[in-house]
């Protein structure tokens, strides 16, 4: 070999040490910067700009749900479930601010106001009604006896004053109920006026609670919902009268008249009827206002007179038992028999006024075709309230009332026991409700009774009305029995 080849074999092997020995001095320092970065061995020889790696495509994963993606780990299957919050405790209902003037923490005080006629039942001028005090006194001590009225014993005073006593006569019987005795109710049972009524509700600020009666909406008003009534405002019971009365073909042609007492309710409720009348398309021909004292007028005779001239023959009456009688007797006497209408204003188309006033007169017969407009309170049906007080009665006293012998006393135990009933469920219900009794929860527990019933009398109360009945009716006279008699198809359902 020439000295020129073995020059250039030398020079080769140099080269070919060189480069071996880089590459094992990169492998050893990698702090160290690299002077040749060699080529990746699975990749094709790279270009002068090679394609960024950081962001390959996956070829065989679908784009919208990655295959391999793992289950969420929010919720560890072995983690213990939370325990449940503790139930917040119920927020307590205000409780209305309420005078507490008769109602302690074990007693509820209630005055009974009556008209004494116990003179009158023994000398056979009124029916026989029991005797009222032990009625309530019965029913009273049975709610005590399980657990009283809203936890309440009912404590009960009796105040009377004569029959057909005025305003006046009856203001004592009221200031002894509410001055001296300190009650929380007044419940009157019969023929009291509405000054008297108004003595307890707006003069001394007393609920009061009426059987019956019937008094002008303005009374109700007046009283600032502390009056309730098992009787029927003026303005529903009079303003139905034409429409019951000419129901029955009683206004067919007829010239009609009315006659009642100078008193605030009656000019009320000839007010109410005058609008009734024209509504219906009739008019009055005459009106006469007799000068009356509790329920006694005069001048009965004059009045007559202005009817007669007037041509009157039907007569829309609104005045007391006794001068409505001496009026039928007197126009008897002149040859004038109209026809005389007469309704629930005074109790005129109570039993107890018909044996009394109509079946002891001269003639009886005078009064037969007599047509009334009643709420239907006076006689109570056998209904099972009725029935079962006067068993609960019997039981404790021994006293039976049979009931058609002794229909006023048997009727009068159902009517005392309801009113005992109603303030049980008011008071039960004030203190459910808010675990206390004031005037202000028993209102609201007396307008929560929305289903009232006694007899065939239906109806409620409400935060707006406080006048129980809902339905009017329109019975006969018969002198035969000196009794009422419903007239078939007559009764009727009023607004609310």
């Amino acid at each position: 070999m020439s000295h020129t080849k073995w020059r250039n074999v030398i020079f080769a092997l140099i080269a070919v040490f060189a480069l071996v020995a880089a590459s094992c001095s990169s492998s050893e320092d990698a702090e160290e910067p690299q002077v040749v970065e060699p080529a990746p061995t699975s990749a094709p020889e790279p270009a002068d700009e090679p394609e960024p790696a950081d962001e390959p495509e996956p070829a065989d994963e679908p784009a919208d749900e990655p295959a391999d993606e793992p289950e969420p780990a929010d919720e560890p299957a072995d983690e213990p479930e939370p325990e449940p919050e503790p139930t917040p405790e119920p927020t307590p209902i205000p409780v209305p601010e309420g005078s507490t003037v008769g109602i302690t923490d074990d007693t509820i005080k209630v005055a009974i106001l009556r008209s004494d006629s116990k003179s009158l039942e023994e000398a056979g001028i009124l029916p026989d009604t029991g005797d009222i005090p032990r009625n309530y006194e019965v029913f009273a001590e049975q709610v005590n006896a399980r657990g009283g009225a809203g936890g309440r014993n009912i404590e009960i005073v009796f105040h009377a004053y004569p029959p057909g006593a005025s305003a006046t006569d009856q203001q004592a019987a009221c200031i002894a109920a509410t001055e001296d005795d300190q009650v929380a109710v007044v419940h009157y049972v019969g023929g009291v006026t509405a000054e008297t009524v108004l003595c307890a509700t707006e003069g001394h600020e007393r609920i009061a609670y009426m059987l019956s009666g019937i008094l002008p909406q303005e009374i109700y008003d007046r009283s600032s919902g502390r009056l309730f009534s098992q009787a029927m405002t003026t303005e529903r019971l009079v303003g139905a009268w034409p429409t019951m009365a000419e129901a029955q073909g009683l206004l067919d042609g007829a010239t009609i008249g009315l006659m009642r007492g100078d008193i605030g309710e009656h000019e009320v409720a000839a007010g109410v009827l005058e609008a009734a009348l024209a509504d219906a398309g009739y008019e009055l021909a005459e009106q006469v206002a007799l000068p009356c004292q509790g329920t006694s007028c005069s001048q009965v005779d004059i009045g007559l007179e202005r009817m007669l001239a007037a041509d009157v023959d039907t007569v829309f009456s609104l005045l007391p038992p006794s001068p409505f009688g001496i009026a039928v007797f007197l126009a008897a006497q002149a040859g004038w028999e109209p026809q005389w209408l007469v309704s629930d204003i005074e109790n005129l188309v109570f039993a107890s006024v018909a044996q009394a006033v109509y079946q002891r007169g001269p003639d009886p017969t005078l009064f037969y075709g007599l047509y009334g407009l009643s709420y239907g309170l006076d006689r109570l049906s056998p209904d099972e309230h009725s029935i079962e007080c006067n068993a609960v009665f019997t039981e404790v006293t021994g006293i039976e009332y049979d009931i058609v012998e002794n229909e006023d006393a048997w009727s009068a135990v159902g009517s005392t026991c309801l009113f005992i009933k109603n303030l049980e469920a008011a008071a039960n219900w004030s203190q459910e409700t808010y675990g206390t009794l004031n005037q202000t929860t028993l209102i609201q527990g007396f307008e929560s009774l929305t289903d009232y019933r006694l007899g065939d009398v239906t109806g409620s109360w409400s935060p707006t009305k406080h006048d129980a009945p809902d339905a009017i009716t329109l019975k006969e006279y018969q002198a035969d029995c000196a009794c009422w008699v419903e007239i078939d198809g007559a009764r009727m359902l009023l607004d609310q």
